[in-house]
């Protein structure tokens, strides 16, 4: 076997041409692949190595020392700390170039597809205060006081914040008040401690938003916590409280201590109730855009049935329902499901139903008892839909199916399921809806032979 070219500590200058899934740039080194965080396409660098495999390396660039013509100055002062960010000193015209690339990279490497039209991705007005949801973490400093914010890239570090450019403003507001309140309301830094999180879910529509306030148990300073911050926050509808342990990924679901447990956020023309423990869109006004694509490519008919899996709030499913003879939304958070029944109502669709289960399992009964559908829509979560489920879905003999993705990666490995089952990508469109990270969503259409 061949001697690796570089060692863990070495230092090496080579030059960057793409950006990689997870947001590090690849290089190469002696014929080795080298994926570097903070570095940017089109610049040689100097890279520390940190990690050292059979086949790459993985390292930090130390040294630009030639940038790229699309660096840019960050306007962050905590990146290249805080891992809240990947690319935010790459400029936004070249972040869309090259997201919309490494969508085409992952199709060809790892799904094997080829003639699959990728339209360059759909960018955003403003890059910036966009997200409607944060997740901080807290943690305790060294003289007892309470820090939220985000881990450090690659560690549980977190880094306390003094701004996030990416959150609502509101967002940043309730941050600053909960650990201007927690020095107040936890009188020890044993009790402070007991506070793991803050999590908040912003209306662009209303302005609105509501806090959850996640513990390890059920501290005392939980009521005087929220009572607070609604009267330091106008805009704050309601905290509620969540309990986990540790660092465990998993919470409980919230408890409405003060006020309201959701928001009503605009996608468009439509109007959506999403509480605190629903998954939606980061940004409703690239939501709107991906809703009214993927209504464009199902081209669902007036005698048609459409199965939505992985349904949500509906944001997809009462769109489409309009245009459908019938419509079916498949979704396991028993949240989300409260807050798509009273979207139905809401949208008085009155030819939806819901269905409270796991895909994975309600699909092969629905298969064997020869169910059919016209047109499936599926937006999985990042891991992706996986075989079993899409062999199900061709069970169902969909004329359409249309797929929306937040991962390259397994949105290559999803179609070239497909593929394997008689559908073929024909069209990709990559909408950006994480600016400044390396995240981008795509939808995706397939048809079937039959078609």
């Amino acid at each position: 076997m061949n001697a690796s070219p570089v060692k863990v500590g070495d230092h090496v200058t080579l030059p960057l041409d793409s950006l990689a899934v997870g947001g590090e740039t690849v290089g190469r080194h002696e014929g080795m692949a080298v994926f570097a965080l903070f570095g940017c396409p089109g610049d040689t660098a100097e890279v520390e190595i940190t990690e050292v495999a059979r086949s790459f390396a993985r390292g930090i660039v130390r040294r630009v020392v030639s940038p790229s013509p699309d660096r840019v100055e960050t306007p962050c002062p905590h990146f290249g700390d805080c891992g809240g960010c990947q690319i935010q000193h790459i400029s936004y015209q070249a972040q869309l170039r090259h997201k919309t690339a490494m969508v085409r990279d992952s199709l060809a490497r790892i799904g094997g597809l080829t003639g699959v039209e990728v339209a360059d991705a759909w960018g955003m007005e403003n890059p910036w205060f966009y997200r409607n949801r944060a997740e901080y973490h807290a943690q305790m400093t060294s003289s007892g006081d309470v820090i939220l914010g985000f881990s450090r890239h690659h560690t549980h570090e977190v880094i306390g914040l003094t701004e996030c450019r990416l959150q609502h403003p509101l967002s940043e507001r309730i941050r600053q008040a909960v650990v201007q309140l927690m020095a107040r309301v936890a009188q020890s830094p044993v009790e402070r401690a007991a506070l793991l999180g803050v999590e908040t879910l912003v209306s662009f529509a209303s302005g609105k938003g509501i806090a959850t306030l996640v513990c390890d148990g059920r501290p005392p300073f939980v009521e005087s916590l929220a009572q607070g911050l609604v009267e330091q926050v106008p805009a704050l509808a309601g905290v509620l409280a969540a309990r986990r342990r540790g660092r465990t990924p998993h919470r409980s679901p919230g408890e409405v201590i003060v006020g309201e447990e959701h928001i009503v956020e605009e996608i468009g023309s439509g109007r959506y109730r999403v509480s605190a423990d629903s998954f939606f869109q980061s940004s409703p006004a690239q939501a709107a855009r991906a809703v009214e694509l993927v209504k464009q490519w199902s081209e669902v008919g007036e005698g048609e049935v459409v199965l939505d899996l992985y349904s949500g709030v509906g944001t997809f499913l009462l769109p489409l329902a309009q245009s459908a003879r019938r419509a079916i939304g498949v979704e396991e958070s028993a949240a989300a499901v409260r807050d798509a029944n009273a979207n139905l109502r809401r949208w008085r669709a009155h030819n939806v139903k819901l269905w409270e289960r796991k895909v994975e399992r309600i699909l092969p009964r629905w298969a064997d008892q020869g169910r059919k559908a016209d047109v499936v829509i599926l937006d999985p979560p990042r891991k992706g839909c996986g075989p079993v489920v899409l062999a199900h879905v061709a069970r169902l003999q969909p004329r359409r199916i249309v797929l929306v993705s937040c991962h390259p990666a397994t949105l290559a490995r999803d179609l070239k399921n497909l593929s394997e089952h008689g559908y073929a990508c024909r069209r990709l469109q990559p909408i950006d809806m994480f600016p400044q990270t390396w995240h981008i969503e795509t939808v995706a259409v397939c048809e079937g032979a039959q078609a």
